[in-house]
């Protein structure tokens, strides 16, 4: 299951990045367009707005949580706590975390499928159907809640060093935050 995650993440990541650089390449082109040509490209700021930036926000956001690493890990109060606090307080910490994200994901669930009957669409001269990108957000919730979903239960069976813990402690140490 874990590595089955990790190939879906990989491919979120590679479409998030070719996004980020579609948007590059769109942008600069309408901007050499407009000021050379004086005639922009057509649907840049629909494009931009609703399919590369939701793209690159939300698909790869559970690489951002991958193994050793944290989307958000307050050391403040973590780090201080005894190892057999920190047992029970991480993997705790991953299920609320991924309860938070399954939440994100169905909250974002109803408007993208009210979207979708609807279908929704942008642009002026050109028009372009915005209701697919209404699903992102639902697919990058739900992927990153299933890999803090993955992590508890692999903290939980393993330990806390399975997550990388201790090299996240150490790296705190060595920046001087501890």
């Amino acid at each position: 299951m874990y590595s089955l995650i990790r190939r879906i993440e990989r491919w979120m990541i590679f479409v998030g990045g070719a996004c980020l650089v579609a948007m590059m390449l769109h942008v600069s082109i309408d901007v050499i367009s407009k000021y050379v040509f004086n005639h922009p490209v057509p649907l840049t700021m629909e494009m931009v707005s609703y399919y590369y930036m939701t793209a690159v926000a939300f698909l790869p956001l559970a690489a951002l949580e991958r193994k050793g690493a944290s989307l958000v890990h307050v050391e403040l109060v973590y780090g201080k706590m005894s190892r057999r606090l920190r047992t029970v307080v991480l993997p705790m910490a991953l299920l609320a975390s991924a309860a938070y994200c399954a939440c994100a994901g169905y909250a974002a669930w109803k408007p993208a499928v009210r979207a979708m009957r609807t279908g929704t669409y942008a642009g002026s001269d050109i028009i372009v159907s915005i209701w697919p990108t209404r699903f992102l957000p639902v697919v990058g919730f739900a992927l990153l809640a299933l890999v803090l979903l993955a992590k508890a239960v692999n903290v939980v069976r393993h330990g806390i060093e399975s997550e990388g813990e201790e090299d996240l402690l150490e790296s705190v140490r060595e920046e001087g935050m501890t």
